[in-house]
């Protein structure tokens, strides 16, 4: 409980600090130094420095090394948090991992949907030994916050209303393939695909609609997708391809 307390006014008291050269700040780096205990960053999924949008559930997984001597255990916890300190988490515990003396090596992942209010998502990530109240040396994460809502073709405003909606209805039917959740709406003779919480695409919606044209018939491709842009970027070009394909299949009969 006196750690909490403190770390809470430790990181009142940081972001008041780096308020004012937010913008020198590096995406990733530990802030101050440890006799006796250390972590570092190994990998982080998104990439600090990614942009993150409001109304998107973003899915971290932080990957960090640790040296502990001063202490036989110890903490690491995932705090997120905005640039104003504000807990993101809306009431949900922490995220933390139990650690032994020694070195190691170990994965945090935390869940949640960026708030209208966040200008820029901030993972405070401690080592807190065994019987500290207070500590130095903490990992920072830094995410920017765009406020632009993303356009969406889909006929939803996101994709948790899109699930949401499909499921309410009893003419559509959902089956699972290879992990994807795929609905079929054939009152509408449209084919739903959404991606599972593994996917580097999660959380997306893929509509595709068949209609008839001058040519024939064809597949329009709708996609609502709120991961990263790269992530975003290759699942439409992959249902750019698949389209393609099943249009000149549709050609050769």
């Amino acid at each position: 409980m006196g750690f909490r307390v403190l770390f809470v006014v430790f990181l009142a008291v940081f972001a008041a600090s780096v308020s004012v050269a937010d913008a020198a700040l590096p995406w990733s780096f530990v802030n101050g130094s440890a006799k006796g205990y250390s972590i570092q960053l190994v990998s982080a999924s998104p990439v600090p420095g990614t942009k993150v949008a409001v109304g998107q559930t973003v899915e971290f997984r932080i990957t960090v090394s640790y040296q502990l001597s001063i202490a036989a255990k110890g903490s690491i916890v995932l705090v997120v948090q905005d640039e104003n300190n504000k807990n993101l988490l809306q009431g949900k515990p922490q995220q933390s991992q139990l650690v032994d003396r020694g070195k190691g090596k170990i994965t945090l992942t935390e869940s949640f949907t960026v708030p209208p209010q966040a200008n820029e998502v901030r993972l405070f990530v401690p080592l807190v030994p065994q019987g500290l109240e207070d500590t130095d040396g903490e990992l920072v994460l830094r995410y920017p916050v765009s406020n632009e809502v993303k356009s969406s073709t889909i006929g939803y405003p996101s994709v948790a209303a899109a699930l949401a909606d499909l499921h309410s209805k009893p003419e559509v039917q959902f089956r699972d393939e290879h992990g994807w959740t795929i609905a079929e709406d054939s009152s509408h003779h449209a084919f739903w695909s959404f991606p599972p919480p593994g996917s580097p695409a999660y959380p997306a919606a893929v509509q595709r609609v068949i209609v008839q044209g001058d040519s024939g018939i064809g597949l329009k491709l709708n996609i609502l997708c709120e991961s990263t842009q790269s992530a975003c970027d290759k699942l439409v070009a992959d249902f750019q391809a698949l389209n393609q394909r099943v249009q000149d299949s549709f050609k050769g009969k």
